[in-house]
């Protein structure tokens, strides 16, 4: 009777091994690309809650695969405001965002760019867009600030280029009631 228990209790062993043998050896499928989401209902309550004039994208190829998106009121920046995130995966596999508020301009910015060094303002749709980088972090960063309260940053680790075609895409967003 113990060798028959024991033989059993070597063989579950055997069995419990041979499992975890095949979970460590075969890996998890992991997606090959970014899944794309739809942002519709995030940029539909940002139409009806921005105290300011929200901008954006229209136009852009289908390439451009959003890729995330997220809408804060009242959150982290402070009571009143209204922030929107949007993430694309560019055509060339990289990272570009959207982000916008009515926060204060000058920590929004910062928190967004990383500290980014300040380089050469670029015009884009006849508007001067300050830039930034944080080499570190391979990241470059477009900003714009409003005297009316409102802040928009087009960052990432995309190149120039395509934030460019980002930033020149950003078109004002309808309000709805």
């Amino acid at each position: 009777m113990a060798n028959r228990v024991l033989r059993g209790g070597l063989s579950a062993l055997g069995c419990l091994l041979a499992a975890a043998v095949v979970v460590v050896a075969i890996p998890a499928p992991h997606a090959a690309e970014p899944v794309a989401v739809s942002y519709r209902a995030d940029l539909a309550r940002l139409s009806r809650l921005a105290p300011y004039p929200a901008v954006a994208p229209r136009g852009l190829p289908a390439s451009w695969q959003p890729v995330g998106s997220g809408l804060a009121v009242d959150g982290a920046n402070g009571a009143g405001t209204v922030t929107w995130h949007l993430d694309f995966s560019t055509p060339d596999g990289l990272l570009a965002s959207l982000e916008e508020t009515n926060a204060s301009a000058a920590a929004f910015v910062r928190r967004m760019t990383n500290n980014g060094t300040a380089l050469a303002p670029s015009p884009v749709n006849g508007q001067a867009w300050n830039l930034s980088a944080t080499p570190a972090r391979g990241q470059r960063s477009m900003y714009l600030t409003s005297p009316a309260g409102f802040t928009v940053v087009v960052t990432g680790n995309a190149g120039w280029a395509e934030l460019r075609q980002l930033v020149a895409s950003l078109r004002p967003v309808a309000a709805r009631p």
